[in-house]
Order: structure tokens, then sequence, then C-alpha cells
């Protein structure tokens, strides 16, 4: 195999992982969804901020697999620099939290340094970097809710 079919091949496989991964966000706020649906608890800020990175998200994705790296650029400070929760909701969340408040703030922190190095490979015009990139920005947002998702609901919506 030479190494133009090898490069085709590569890039076939990430923009396919990609994809399945693109689908990610919606079957986690499907769940969460579910799972809050039988709460009478008025939602948090952070919710609506995560509906947002969701969002913003899927439409990276749309845009790496339009090759469109002028939006992927465009779209990804609004998931590095998120909107915050109001104050006396951070201490909510933090002070439940305990001592994972400092590994729930190194995730975001994760999430924030890989959106902005996907901003600047998509600024350089580097798809490949960007796909995977892409692919590690979603590691950092599933690695959170897997650790912080259900014990946040079970805590806050029951």
């Amino acid at each position: 195999m030479n190494k133009l079919n090898v490069a085709t091949s590569v890039k076939t496989l990430l923009i396919s992982v990609t994809i399945g991964l693109s689908s990610l966000p919606m079957q986690l706020n499907a769940m969460e969804t579910a799972d809050e649906g039988k709460s009478d608890v008025e939602p948090m800020a952070l919710r609506l901020i995560m509906q947002d990175l969701e969002l913003n998200m899927q439409r990276i994705a749309s845009a790496i697999i339009r090759e469109d790296l002028v939006a992927v650029a465009d779209l990804a400070p609004l998931v590095a620099d998120h909107e915050q929760p109001p104050m006396t909701e951070k201490m909510r969340i933090l002070s439940f939290m305990g001592s994972d408040a400092g590994t729930f703030k190194s995730l975001d922190g994760v999430t924030h340094d890989t959106a902005m190095t996907l901003k600047e490979l998509a600024e350089n015009n580097d798809g490949d970097a960007v796909i995977k990139t892409y692919a590690d920005l979603l590691q950092s947002c599933v690695a959170c809710h897997q650790k912080f998702r259900k014990p946040f609901v079970a805590h806050f919506y029951r």
C-alpha cells in the first residue's frame, strides 16, 4: 500500500471516529433528560451551559465534516470560554464536589486548552490534526461526564 492510500485510509478512519463521537453529546443529553425528567427542581444554569456546549460541539463536528475549518476556528472558542454559572450556583456545585472540585476544574481546563488548540489547528488549515484534536476534545467532555454527571444529577435533581 502506498503512502497516499495509507493517508486516505487514516483520514477516512478519523472522519468515521469523529462522526461516531459527535453523537455522544446527544446520547449523554438524552440520558440526562431522562434522568432529570423525574424532578420538579428548577434547572440550574449549568444545565443551560451544558446544552450550549453540546450545540457548539455538534456545530464543530458538522464543520469538520464539511471541511469548513474557518467555522471550526470560530466555534472552538465558544467551547473553550463557555459561560460560567452564577457565583452562588458555582459555590453550591464546588461545595457538593468537595475534594473532587480540583478534578472538576482540571477537566474543565483540559477542555479549554484542547478547544484552543483546535482553534489554532483550524486556523493553520491542518485538517487531520483538527480531526484528532476534536476527538480529544470529545474525550475530555466524556471523561467529565463519566465522573460527575450521575452524582451531580442525583444530588441536585432528586
